[in-house]
């Protein structure tokens, strides 16, 4: 905050700031890499480390601005660090909220904007225990939140991110800053081809920041939407804009998909840091990407040699449209963090709010060639590719290389015949279309049920909160693990093993992204509105049949998908990625009921063995001992055809210093008292770094203490000792039920007499001996 910045400056912890600046606009800027984290070792093991949220300056060769971001190892980035984990890990992370307090007597009602600096942590795209990856609980400032999260064995390899998830601020945090990598490496069974492995690799993190509403400079109308002056765009806009409404006279009707500015979230949400955002070139606009925290940074390529660039579209606002560069060849092979079954080149590449692709590039011609985004009001750029001829190549990927790459049992192909257990149906709408105005409230609710079909635009029936076949409402708060909430809401309860079919509409100006937590869906159709030719005309540029997503564009028609509950039981978070229409209530869950059966084999692949079904979820009322990593309790392999060989594994590139975890005890056991946190020792306040290169840390990660309960835990920390730098907690309040609630997996009884068996039969032997 602007009262608590200078305090968090000059606090009493050692703090480099990964910033990039170098010269002007014009100079070039290589593509940075963010801090890198990881065990460094090749085989599955427990580690852990820490992740704090601090207050700190962001800048670049196009802008300056204050933001909230991740920090490790007194390293804070922008983006965050780059986890990197492989199939089997258990990593705990400690999430420390080092942000100021919020402001004293805030509106926290659902649904609204507020608490700036709250937060949590979310794994975008994992296939993960829902209860461990919850977005149900915060951790306010002075508290800190630990998350051991079990990657399962047969975890397919992919790009996936993380970011905050805190309902009501998310679309603020996002936008600041609070973003990162997050990559699944294969283990050496999945059939990987080296092309891949072995190729030139990049990671590209794309961030958005708006710095003001945009304006069209020829019309000076503000851009996708009506802004604070009421003023009606008529490009945007829904038919029937008047003459004084587009003179900021009248209000004008409200664009549910107006990107909204870094100022107005600081403003909407109660922040009282300086919003501020200055731009050094005004030529591209309001609205500008940055890759890996750098203004249009280039990399170094030769002809003829294939790139693959992993891209994150790490943002909550808006799609992304880039072109692929004249003279080359843009090859996707991979879309949100699963590899596709034949590549597919493309002219242009549509990412949605929180989407990924894996694109492999290869140009003819030397000089530079430019991805850049479109705008309602010209290209910004992202990343330029410097094209020399000479050197050693890299090949493309093969359709025949893709369809060697194994599938977890969760993937299996479901396009075919197969027996649907379980339907269910999303209706994405603005509740307030169309006569709600820019002074009217801003509604945005989301309706889910049995058949939403017969909503408009293909029923008659009009979004409703009391219908029963689709209802419609906002958030409402978590509904647990009991089946009848759902039942009485309306809402799908499906059971471990089931094969789900979901129907997915749209209806509005533009697609609402919809994002699934923990499963990833199939594409098996697409139908159009009868009639439509231009809201959903261009659908293929977004989703084929056959792909697997964890968000969709919600156009206007009917998108089919399917996917299969292998495991994870639990409240499963879905919910819009335009993540201020999420912070306002456009969210809800579905329950996935654990079944004792053997959960039937995937059809028409080859029968796997069942996935164990986890152990049943319960929830206890008092903090649990912070857990440390476990040996991994995940199901063994299960692909859809056997596994052949396991493939050479190369080093995959790694241009960054590898910052590997401290190799420190484990985390001490949270009891029902808080221990006061240590006090740190004083330093002088850091000056902003242009573009430093982290400090390589050459610690080996110690395993921590085995202990067979993923736990999310909520630790308070007291204020610090008077006289320290650290950033004063707020005023002490009555926490929520949300709040004080420990999710647990409970020890298997099973599991524990054979471990007591075990060690008697050492004994025993030993004995013996």
């Amino acid at each position: 905050e602007r009262t608590n910045l200078q305090p968090a400056m000059d606090r009493l912890y050692v703090l480099r700031f990964f910033v990039i600046a170098l010269g002007s606009a014009g100079d070039a800027v290589d593509l940075p890499t963010p801090p890198l984290i990881k065990s460094g070792l090749s085989t599955p093991s427990s580690w852990a480390f820490t992740l704090t949220v601090q207050a700190g300056p962001v800048s670049n060769t196009q802008s300056t601005w204050t933001a909230r971001l991740y920090c490790y190892q007194g390293t804070c980035s922008y983006p965050g660090p780059t986890i990197e984990v492989i199939p089997g890990d258990n990593v705990t992370v400690t999430l420390v909220n080092d942000l100021g307090a919020n402001r004293v007597g805030e509106d926290t009602s659902m649904n609204s904007m507020h608490s700036p600096n709250s937060t949590n942590l979310h794994t975008h795209g994992l296939h993960i225990d829902p209860t461990v990856d919850t977005v149900f609980t915060k951790a306010d400032p002075g508290q800190s939140l630990v998350y051991a999260y079990q990657v399962p064995k047969d975890h397919a390899p992919g790009t996936h991110w993380y970011h905050s998830h805190s309902h009501g601020n998310s679309a603020l945090q996002v936008m600041g800053g609070m973003v990162g990598a997050l990559v699944v490496r294969p283990s050496g069974s999945e059939g990987v081809p080296a092309s891949i492995i072995a190729g030139d690799e990049k990671l590209v993190v794309v961030t958005s920041m708006t710095q003001a509403q945009a304006t069209d400079r020829a019309t000076g109308l503000v851009s996708q939407g009506c802004g604070n002056a009421n003023k009606c765009d008529p490009v945007t806009q829904p038919p029937g804009c008047t003459t004084q409404q587009i003179a900021g006279i009248q209000s004008s009707p409200f664009s549910p998909f107006r990107v909204y500015s870094y100022e107005e979230l600081s403003a909407d949400t109660g922040s009282a840091m300086d919003p501020t955002v200055t731009l050094t070139d005004s030529r591209y606009g309001d609205l500008m990407y940055f890759a890996n925290g750098a203004f249009n940074p280039s990399i170094s390529v030769k002809t003829d040699s294939y790139v693959t660039l992993r891209i994150i579209a790490a943002f909550g606002g808006s799609h992304m449209e880039t072109e692929c560069p004249r003279d080359c060849i843009c090859s996707v092979v991979a879309y949100d963090g699963v590899y596709l079954t034949a590549p597919q080149v493309k002219s242009k590449l549509i990412l949605l709010a929180g989407a990924r692709a894996d694109v492999q590039v290869a140009c003819s011609s030397t000089g530079t060639k430019a991805f850049s985004a479109r705008t309602p009001f010209g290209a910004v750029p992202i990343l330029s590719m410097e094209l020399s001829s000479g050197g050693s190549s890299h090949s493309a990927t093969t359709a025949s290389e893709l369809a060697q790459i194994l599938r977890p049992y969760y993937l299996s192909d479901l396009t075919g015949s197969v027996t649907v257990d379980k339907t269910y149906s999303v209706h994405m709408s603005q509740g307030s279309r169309p006569q709600s105005t820019c002074g009217g409230a801003n509604l945005f609710w989301f309706g889910g049920g049995s058949d939403c079909s017969r909503v408009a635009p293909w029923g008659s029936e009009q979004p409703s909160s009391t219908s029963t076949i689709c209802p419609f409402g906002f958030w409402g708060g978590p509904k647990g693990s009991s089946a009848a909430g759902f039942t009485a809401a309306n809402k799908l309860v499906t059971t471990i093993g089931d094969v789900n079919e979901w129907s997915l509409y749209g209806l509005g100006n533009d697609k609402h992204p919809l994002h699934l937590h923990v499963h990833h869906m199939q594409i098996v159709s697409f139908t159009q509105v009868a009639g439509d030719t231009t809201l959903a005309a261009d659908w293929e540029d977004y989703i084929g049949v056959g792909e697997w997503r964890d968000t969709f564009p919600t156009f206007h028609g009917k998108i089919m998908v399917r996917f299969r509950a292998t495991d994870f039981p639990g409240e499963t978070v879905l919910h819009c990625h335009f993540l201020r229409h999420e912070d306002l209530g456009m969210m809800d869950t579905i329950l996935v009921e654990p079944n004792p059966a053997p959960s039937p084999s995937p059809a028409p692949n080859p029968s796997p063995t069942p996935n164990p079904t986890p152990a049943p979820v319960s929830v206890t009322p008092t903090p649990a001992p912070t857990p440390t990593p476990t040996s991994n309790l995940a199901p063994t392999p299960m692909f859809a055809t056997p596994t052949p060989a396991p493939t050479p594994m190369l080093a995959a590139p790694d241009p960054a210093p590898t910052l590997t975890p401290t190799p420190n005890p484990a985390p001490t056991p949270v009891s029902a008292t808080p221990t006061p946190a240590p006090t740190p020792t004083p330093t002088p306040k850091p000056a902003p770094i242009s573009n430093p290169a982290p400090t390589p840390t050459s610690a080996t990660p110690t395993p921590a203490e085995p202990n067979p309960v993923p736990i999310v835990t909520r630790i308070p920390r007291p204020a610090p000792t008077p006289g320290s730098a650290m950033p004063t907690p707020g005023p002490t309040t009555t926490p929520s039920v949300a709040d004080e609630t420990t999710f647990a997996i409970a020890p298997s009884p099973v599991l524990l007499w054979v471990s007591l068996a075990s060690l008697w039969l050492a004994y025993a032997s030993r004995r013996q001996a």
